[in-house]
């Protein structure tokens, strides 16, 4: 049974993609990590990685200095993402870079300050 996290993140995406079913931002046949197979296995996890990948691309456009969200997109690949050993830590994962790619992306268009905060 999938734990509450999973049930976040995928209330989470289906509010924020128009395609339930999404694949990954890679290509599964060429999955060689386990943690790329555990997302090629999981349709919840697949679609998460989809929204990432559009969410990432999103802040890139909207930031006056990509530079970081690179370093920050790599470093969450890296030293978050990639280190989970099961599905739950995967979507804890998801979970918490969507909501921070959310935050770059709407600090980057002007509809919310870098601290989250609105107004002036």
């Amino acid at each position: 049974m999938k734990n509450r996290y999973t049930h976040i993140l995928l209330a989470a995406l289906l509010g924020a993609s128009c395609s339930v079913f999404a694949a990954p931002s890679f290509n599964c046949a060429k999955a060689s990590t386990n943690v790329e197979k555990m997302i090629c296995a999981d349709q919840t996890l697949s679609d998460a990685d989809s929204v990432i990948a559009d969410l990432y691309k999103e802040a890139l456009a909207s930031t006056g200095s990509p530079g970081q969200i690179k370093q920050e997109q790599r470093q969450w690949l890296t030293k978050v993402r990639n280190i989970c050993k099961a599905l739950d830590c995967l979507a804890k994962a998801y979970d918490m870079q969507y909501n921070k790619l959310q935050r770059d992306r709407l600090a980057g268009s002007g509809a919310v300050n870098p601290n989250g905060t609105t107004g002036h």
